[in-house]
């Protein structure tokens, strides 16, 4: 696959990733995983392993939206995502956005992205 054409399916992914996420369906979100990923989630200081532990940290209620975003290839079907997104939500009746920096490695699989590793922290002031 050329660089291209990767980088359209990388947007993809990150556009579904995040209509997913702001759709609160948790089984879809957690789809967008490997069965092994590794996850370091924004809200918790806990290394999240596999899908199972990953599908405990996500909750309902906060929405994503991307900023900016690069990616490297690494292998033919590896490539690395870093990049700034923001988390808005209603918390004690306040509107809350914290802007975040993200990176994800991510592999095709069968024809299929798949999160390997996520990493997530809120951007320091």
């Amino acid at each position: 696959m050329n660089h291209d054409q990767t980088m359209l399916d990388v947007r993809a992914f990150l556009e579904l990733w995040a209509q997913t996420f702001n759709s609160h369906r948790l089984e879809h979100l957690v789809a967008l995983y490997a069965d092994d990923a590794l996850l370091h989630g924004t809200s918790s200081s806990t290394l999240y392993i596999g899908v199972e532990e990953i599908r405990t940290y996500f909750h309902d209620g906060a929405m994503a939206k991307f900023d900016v975003w690069y990616s490297v290839r690494l292998a033919v079907d590896v490539v690395m995502v870093i990049g700034k997104y923001a988390f808005s939500e209603m918390r004690h009746g306040q509107h809350v956005t914290t802007p975040a920096r993200f990176t994800f490695v991510l592999r095709r699989h069968d024809g299929a992205w798949k999160i390997l590793h996520h990493h997530s922290s809120a951007t320091p002031i």
